[in-house]
C-alpha cells in the first residue's frame, strides 16, 4: 500500500506542478457545463441528444493526454528512474500506470455527464459503453509516452489521435454506405453506444440515415 502511495503522490505532484496540465483536467467539466447551457440556444433538433456522446469520449481523452504529458515531462526530467528504486517488477508499474488512467477517467467521464445533465435510457448500456469509453485514456497515455520523446512530438501524437476520434462526426456528413470506411475506429462504434443509451426515443437514432 506504501508503493501505490508513493505512485499516487508522485503522479498528482507532476499535474499540480504545471498549471496547464491541471487546467486540462477540469477543461472537461467546464465543457459539459457550456454544453448543458448553449446547446439548447442552438435551434437544431436534438442537439444535446447527439452531442451526448461527446461530452462522455472527450474525457477520458483529454485525462489521458494530460497523463501522456506528464509522463513525457517525467522523462524529460529523469524523474521516471527514481522508480526503479521501488521494489516494483514492471508488470506492475505497467498495470499501475493503465489501471489509474482508466479508473480516473472513469471518474472524469461520470462526473461530466452528471454535469451535463442529459437523462440516461438504457442504465447498462450506458455504463458497459462508458467503461469502455475509458480504455481510450490508458492507450492514449501509453502512446504519447511510447511514440513522443519531448512535447512537441507529443503534440503531433496528441493531434493524430484526435483525428481518429474525428471519426463519428462522418456519421452525420456521408452516407450510411460509407460507413464502413470508419468501422476501424473504436470512436465509431463508442458513439453508436453512447448514442443508444441516452436514445429515450428509439426514433433519433434513424435520423442520421436521411444521408443514406
Amino acid at each position: 500500500m506504501s508503493q501505490l502511495a508513493v505512485l499516487v503522490q508522485k503522479d498528482a505532484r507532476v499535474i499540480y506542478r504545471d498549471r496547464f496540465l491541471l487546467l486540462m483536467c477540469l477543461y472537461a467539466f467546464l465543457l459539459a457545463l457550456l454544453m448543458r447551457n448553449i446547446l439548447p440556444m442552438i435551434p437544431v433538433d436534438h442537439l444535446s441528444f447527439y452531442c451526448a456522446p461527446l461530452v462522455i469520449s472527450f474525457a477520458p481523452m483529454l485525462l489521458g493526454s494530460v497523463l501522456g504529458f506528464a509522463l513525457i515531462e517525467e522523462r524529460e526530467q529523469g524523474t521516471w528512474l527514481l522508480l526503479r528504486v521501488l521494489p516494483l517488477p514492471p508488470a506492475m508499474l505497467f498495470g499501475y500506470v493503465a489501471a489509474s488512467a482508466w479508473l480516473t477517467s472513469g471518474l472524469t467521464a461520470a462526473a461530466a455527464a452528471a454535469l451535463y445533465g442529459l437523462p440516461v435510457a438504457k442504465p447498462g448500456v450506458f455504463l458497459l459503453m462508458l467503461l469502455a469509453t475509458c480504455l481510450t485514456a490508458p492507450i492514449t497515455m501509453l502512446s504519447l509516452g511510447a511514440l513522443a520523446s519531448n512535447k512537441v512530438e507529443g503534440l503531433v501524437v496528441a493531434k493524430t489521435i484526435n483525428v481518429m476520434a474525428m471519426a463519428p462526426i462522418l456519421i452525420f456528413t456521408v452516407p450510411v454506405a460509407w460507413h464502413p470506411l470508419v468501422w476501424w475506429s473504436p470512436f465509431y462504434w463508442i458513439y453508436l453506444g453512447l448514442l443508444d443509451a441516452y436514445a429515450t426515443n428509439p426514433a433519433w437514432l434513424g435520423l442520421y440515415r436521411r444521408r443514406a
